[in-house]
């Protein structure tokens, strides 16, 4: 009865050490670690082992009982290599090497000399119990704080097997107690014992990977707080540089405005006749006085841009009258640089009741922006087309087309970047920069967009899109 006890411990040992095995394969195969290589071989070393327990015949068969012997050995040597590089604990390989080379050695000697059951067993019964101290010491280094249940079940586990080994050599078992009440009692408690050894690695390696989850999950809190608090900083400077601007901007214009007023009176003659050369001064005060009052209204334009301060005053507007209204204008800037302006209007897709909703004023500071930078930059008595028609159902589009030098490739991510020329040289080009960063923050104001095409030595052609509230053409 029993024997029966104890082989049916063994078959059962069998199947649960197959699957714990296979566990192990697949925990090692999700986090390919050296610790949880080892373990991985240990398991299925002992499941080996475990197998062949339960033919007795075939386990014992010399001199294949010493190949068996080694293979246990070899088992507990990598439990404890596991052990060793879980810790972090640096490996001397000399001993370790010395440690295999010993255990393939004796039993290497003993499979020719035939050592006696009391002596084989002695000997692999204590390469075990040597890597067993190992293994506790390594698992006895684990942080508490980061392992507490996992280390302290594991240290009893392999505490309770490192005993029945030194049971087992004190008492000198011989492969013919079975009916030993004491052996049969040590064998049982050894089968359970090393199924929750490996039971015990697994929530180990488990327990790691929690512990990376964790540290992951700090770091994220952590980085998303400094990008709370990055936002949050950024916000209160960008309302300071918004307060900033608006306050500096009424006190530069208000003392800039007499300057233009005084010059401009000067000019005008309203103190006495000017001399040419005394005119000339007068005449460059006014034009950098003019220019530095367009750039602080660019500033502020784009501070409102930046914070959504833009007071959105918008009316329903004819598609035709958005060039219609500003004809007159846009020549007079294509003239300036003695650049041809062609109008292109094919309004025939669109509907006598078809509207855009937009703000006149900002229409007209996009295109006039538009149009003075091609202008600028085109060749000399280069043409420029503007043409507007149906984008699809929902969308008016509007293009602004110039033969000048293009835009290199490398330089069109900035092309609407303020204080931005994208790399042309703007040493002998009036402007402050900031004309297409106005008018693309005032196009997506509107709910537009816009953007451009460019090849290099062609030209380039910018375009917006408007939202149109079309209607139908059957309609009454």
């Amino acid at each position: 009865m029993a024997e029966l006890d104890l082989n049916t411990m063994q078959y059962l040992s069998a199947i649960i050490m197959v699957v714990l095995s296979i566990l192990m394969l697949v925990l090692w195969l999700r986090n390919k670690e050296e610790a949880i290589e080892f373990w991985c071989i240990f398991a299925a070393l002992i499941c080996f082992d475990t197998v062949l327990s339960c033919f007795p015949e075939l386990r014992n068969m010399s001199p294949y009982v010493y190949l068996y012997n080694m293979m246990n050995s070899y088992a507990y040597f990598s439990l404890m290599l596991g052990c060793l590089y879980f810790a972090n604990i640096n490996i001397n390989k000399v001993y370790i090497l010395s440690l295999f080379i010993g255990c393939a050695l004796l039993n290497g000697i003993g499979a020719v000399v035939m050592f006696s059951d009391e002596y084989r067993r002695a000997i692999f019964l204590s390469f075990n119990a040597i890597a067993l101290i190992i293994s506790l010491s390594a698992i006895f280094k684990l942080s508490t704080r980061v392992y507490a249940m996992e280390k302290y079940f594991l240290l009893a586990l392999l505490t309770m097997h490192f005993i029945i080994h030194a049971l087992w050599i004190i008492l000198n078992f011989t492969a013919t107690s079975l009916n030993d009440r004491l052996y049969l009692q040590t064998t049982t408690s050894t089968f359970i014992i090393l199924i929750l050894i490996i039971i015990g690695l697994q929530l180990l390696s488990l327990g790691k990977i929690r512990y990376r989850l964790e540290r992951a999950n700090e770091r994220s809190i952590a980085i998303k707080k400094a990008l709370s608090n990055g936002v949050r900083e950024t916000n209160v400077a960008n309302n300071s540089k918004s307060i900033f601007l608006t306050n500096m901007s009424h006190e530069l214009r208000t003392p800039l405005n007499i300057i233009l007023g005084f010059s401009e009176a000067l000019t005008m003659g309203y103190v006495g006749k000017l001399n040419d050369k005394q005119k000339s001064f007068v005449e460059n005060i006014h034009r950098g006085g003019i220019r530095l009052l367009n750039l602080i209204n660019d500033l502020l334009f784009l501070s409102k841009i930046e914070t959504g301060h833009l007071q959105m005053d918008f009316e329903e507007i004819k598609p035709e009258e958005i060039l219609t209204e500003h004809k007159e204008l846009f020549t007079s800037i294509a003239r300036k640089y003695n650049c041809p302006l062609h109008f292109i209007e094919d309004l025939e897709d669109f509907n006598s009741k078809d509207r855009v909703f937009a703000n006149k004023e900002w229409t007209k500071q996009i295109f006039s922006s538009l149009l003075d930078n091609a202008a600028k930059y085109a060749k000399r008595n280069s043409n420029i087309w503007i043409n507007i028609f149906a984008g699809n159902d929902q969308t008016m589009r509007i293009t602004i087309k110039d033969q000048g030098t293009g835009i290199n490739e490398d330089q069109q991510e900035n092309v609407f970047k303020p204080f931005n020329r994208a790399g042309i040289d703007s040493k002998f080009i009036e402007g402050t920069g900031t004309g297409l960063a106005i008018a693309k923050g005032l196009a997506e104001a509107m709910g537009g967009k816009l953007d451009f095409e460019s090849r290099k030595g062609v030209g380039t052609t910018f375009w917006l899109e408007l939202p149109l509230k079309r209607t139908s053409r059957s309609s009454p």
